[in-house]
């Protein structure tokens, strides 16, 4: 855990403590001052955890002379203060002096805390984020390739903060002023919470998934406008607000089931002259390759055409992930598909389960083999050191960078290491390299072979599979590769 989230915790369960003993010892109008102030240093620890120190102290310098104003102005004119200074948040006045901030500031404090799963399905919940990634990459796309469409990203982004800030001020300043928290305050805090919401779907996913959070908060505000409109029967009211109600709950339970059904798989297409099959890989498995969760293996096996194969695997993926269980890979070799998944130790009934399933969607006997894979070395060995993996992986980097309108030259960046410090050198001689000493262990020596090459498929292809040869020639290890621009 670090510094300071350690720090923020600390401060927040003291400002909750202090809230519970305030709400037993004040008068009712002092505590809802005090649990306003409360709150607002409850936001100014969240954006300390996740903007950073540089951004707290300018955002800190803001509130406060904004609320000096508001205290000393007359109250007809707060309207006009709260608008100038959500204006102020937005247009950020102190930008150079937060930028100074952050190069004196040491990394550990302007950098955001990054939060992530952890316990036994941690694994998988990263696999998830990258499947996740991949689903919304169309739209991340556009940031690179749509000028128009990154712009209006940006803007409304922007307009979205300002009417939060808005909104913020307003509700806080409402509050301090009749010094209790009415109907509308409330109705003000759910639509700045969405608000909210809707600012961080833009900014990581797009505007369709900003969109879907939109159309599950409108039910609140209905059943509100319901409920306090005069001069209706209260039966029909409670009749339409069961029906609003029971309608966003069965939208929400929708959203929820397409949320698991929206998965992805990036298929790294090879094929495996020495098995005589067709590889399809797992390209957003790679990062967790070496992970110490997913240890157990099951290998499936089912007589069944690659079309009819295909045509069911989106429902292996849903069912993978509604399960927690990643396929790693599958293969066909014309007569045979099968399917590589990996399980956490404890999953082995969800094993057997799971060639039940697809006993269920391919009307045929699967065949099952089980393996215990705690050393890592199963797909390392099947699939990851592959020549044609490797090959492959450059050709999709490329590729990538082909669709975001990258063109021109680019690097190929591989990692290997030599367990003979002669044999290191003698591949030098035709590669230079770059050591990387900070990965070294004890017989072991680790280098970076870094060379340019135009974005051409045959080119790539003629340099990765050169470099694998010169190293095993030299008895080298391949340990990643990477395409640079």
């Amino acid at each position: 855990m670090s510094k300071r989230l350690l720090i923020a915790m600390i401060m927040g369960s003291s400002i909750i403590v202090g809230i519970i003993i305030a709400s037993s010892f004040l008068k009712p109008n002092h505590q809802t001052i005090y649990a306003l102030v409360s709150v607002l240093f409850l936001l100014y620890l969240a954006l300390y955890v996740f903007g950073g120190l540089a951004k707290l102290i300018v955002f800190f310098i803001y509130g406060v002379l904004i609320a000096i104003t508001l205290a000393l102005v007359p109250e007809r004119y707060s309207l006009v203060i709260i608008f100038m200074g959500s204006l102020i948040f937005v247009s950020n006045p102190l930008a150079e002096f937060e930028a100074h901030l952050s190069n004196t500031l040491s990394d550990a404090e302007i950098e955001p805390v990054r939060i992530r799963m952890i316990g036994k399905f941690e694994a998988f919940y990263q696999y998830r984020k990258e499947m996740k990634d991949h689903y919304h990459l169309p739209q991340t796309r556009k940031l690179y390739t749509k000028a128009w469409y990154q712009r209006a990203r940006t803007l409304t982004v922007l307009a979205l903060f300002g009417v939060d800030i808005f909104l913020l001020l307003f509700v806080a300043n409402d509050i301090a002023y009749f010094q209790e928290v009415s109907l509308s305050n409330i109705l003000g805090i759910y639509f700045l919470t969405i608000i909210f919401i809707m600012i961080i779907l833009l900014h990581k996913k797009g505007f369709t998934t900003m969109m879907r959070a939109v159309r599950l908060s409108v039910f609140v505000p209905i059943i509100y406008i319901i409920a306090l409109i005069e001069n209706i029967d209260p039966t029909i009211r409670i009749v339409f607000i069961t029906m609003v109600s029971i309608f966003g709950l069965t939208l929400a339970v929708i959203e929820i089931v397409k949320y698991f059904s929206r998965v992805s798989y990036s298929a790294y297409k090879y094929y495996d002259s020495n098995r005589q099959e067709i590889v399809y890989a797992n390209a957003l498995f790679e990062s967790l390759v070496y992970n110490e969760q997913t240890t157990e293996i099951g290998h499936y096996g089912i007589e069944v055409s690659l079309e009819s194969f295909q045509a069911h695997f989106n429902e292996i993926l849903i069912y993978a992930n509604l399960h927690h269980f990643i396929i790693t890979a599958y293969t066909h070799n014309k007569k045979y598909a099968y399917i590589f998944a990996e399980f956490i130790k404890g999953q082995e009934k969800r094993m057997e389960k799971f060639k039940v399933f697809l006993e269920g969607i391919y009307k045929t006997h699967v065949g099952l083999r089980e393996y215990s894979d705690s050393s890592r070395k199963f797909y390392e060995t099947r699939f990851f050191h592959n020549p044609e993996y490797i090959v492959t992986r450059a050709l999709n980097l490329a590729h990538l960078l082909n669709e975001l309108e990258i063109r021109g030259e680019v690097i190929i960046s591989i990692v290997l290491y030599f367990i003979s410090l002669k044999d290191l050198q003698n591949y030098q001689k035709k590669y230079i390299s770059r050591r990387l000493e900070e990965l070294d262990q004890p017989g072991v020596y680790t280098i970076q072979t870094n060379l340019k090459c135009r974005n051409l498929d045959y080119l790539i292809e003629t340099a990765v599979r050169d470099i694998l040869l010169e190293s095993m020639r030299n008895n080298g290890t391949f340990v990643r590769i990477m395409i640079y621009y």
